[in-house]
């Protein structure tokens, strides 16, 4: 009984080995939202780091024992933003690039590093004081097996704390967040 229960862990290990071998490395999914307003505003509300505890998922609200600290300035390329917390764990995220009111690219580090990604957001004007905001996380594992199977579901793992960040900048910006 107990030798045909490891033989089963056994083959799903295996099984999830074999199947990451042929998972690719890289991964790239987005989330969008259209924001009403001045996307000089918009720019600078993502691309301050200090704005994000108002809009996204590293905030008191989501894990109340978090300690955040961002650079000073906190806005543009080098600024940075450390984060401790229960349920948010550790990380680091960077401001490495930006082209004013159109793109910014955050580098992002969970866990000392071990786990890393880029957030590009880019805003484009669909009408007169309309811009879609697209946030797209793309990386790739450092592991084969069942880190890349990991990758693979990043997108349902992330996906609704990306739309509810989304959402929340929509209000934030937009002036109807409270």
């Amino acid at each position: 009984m107990i030798g045909t229960i490891l033989l089963v862990i056994a083959g799903i290990f295996a099984l999830l080995i074999i199947a990451g071998l042929f998972v690719p490395r890289s991964y790239k999914f987005s989330k969008s939202i259209v924001i009403s307003g001045d996307k000089k505003h918009i720019f600078n509300t993502i691309d301050d780091l200090q704005t994000w505890s108002k809009w996204s998922q590293w905030s008191p609200d989501r894990d109340p024992a978090i300690t955040i600290t961002c650079s000073n300035p906190s806005a543009g390329v080098n600024s940075f933003m450390e984060w401790k917390g229960k349920k948010m764990g550790a990380g680091k995220m960077e401001i490495i690039a930006t082209e004013p009111y159109k793109n910014i690219t955050v580098a992002t580090a969970f866990n000392k590093g071990l786990f890393k990604m880029d957030f590009d957001f880019s805003l484009e004007e669909i009408k007169d004081q309309q811009y879609s905001v697209k946030w797209t996380v793309r990386g790739k594992t450092k592991r084969g097996g069942f880190a890349k199977i990991l990758g693979r579901m990043l997108p349902k793992m992330m996906g609704k704390d990306m739309e509810i960040a989304l959402k929340l900048l929509k209000h934030y910006c937009e002036g109807t967040l409270s």
